[in-house]
């Protein structure tokens, strides 16, 4: 869902930010993601620390 939501935002997903989130199995990490995912302008800026 974060790689779409990135998508559907017209946000390009590399392929080693789409690997990284796919293979996430850590939930709470996930939700921050998400979180960041909406506001984002850089699929990169998911893994930025805040």
């Amino acid at each position: 869902m974060i790689v779409e939501m990135l998508e559907w935002r017209s946000i390009p997903v590399p392929d080693t930010v789409r690997e990284r989130v796919n293979t996430c199995t850590d939930l709470d990490q996930l939700k921050v993601w998400t979180q960041r995912a909406v506001h984002a302008t850089d699929a990169a800026e998911l893994f930025a620390a805040k």
